[in-house]
C-alpha cells in the first residue's frame, strides 16, 4: 500500500515540476546575472545609469528567487505530505521512503513517467500532422 502511494505521489511531482516550468524559471535567472555583469563592465554607461540598471536586475532576482522557492515548495510538497501524515498519526511511512524499495518505487514512477511523456508526445505529433 505505502508504495503504491510514494508511487503516485512520485507520478504527482513529476506532473508538479512539468507544469511548474522550474526550468525556464531557473534559465532567466541565470541570464538575469549574466546581464548585470554586461552591466557592471559596460564602459559607456555612466553610474547612475548603471546603479538604475542593477537595482531594476536586483528586483528581477528577487522575484525569480521567491517564484523558484515557491516552485520547489509545490515541487516537494507532495512527499512533505508523508511527513506531515508521519507526525499526525505516528506511522513509519516517511521511514519506508528512505528504505530501498520506496527509492526504488519512486525511480521507477520517474523513468515510466518520461517514458510515459515521450510516447505520449510521439503521438500527439502524429495526430496532429494527420490532419
Amino acid at each position: 500500500m505505502i508504495y503504491s502511494l510514494i508511487f503516485i505521489i512520485t507520478i504527482l511531482s513529476c506532473i508538479i515540476f512539468d507544469n511548474l516550468g522550474i526550468i525556464t524559471l531557473v534559465k532567466n535567472l541565470t541570464n538575469s546575472y549574466k546581464l548585470q555583469l554586461k552591466v557592471l563592465q559596460d564602459k559607456t554607461k555612466t553610474d547612475e545609469e548603471k546603479q538604475k540598471e542593477l537595482l531594476r536586475q536586483i528586483s528581477k532576482q528577487i522575484i525569480y528567487l521567491l517564484k523558484l522557492i515557491g516552485s520547489i515548495i509545490l515541487f516537494i510538497s507532495p512527499f512533505l505530505s508523508i511527513f506531515i501524515i508521519d507526525e499526525l498519526f505516528k506511522t513509519t511511512y516517511s521511514e519506508t521512503l528512505y528504505s530501498l524499495v520506496g527509492i526504488l518505487a519512486s525511480l521507477i514512477a520517474v523513468v515510466l513517467y518520461i517514458i510515459l511523456k515521450k510516447q505520449y508526445v510521439k503521438l500527439f505529433k502524429k495526430r496532429k500532422n494527420t490532419t
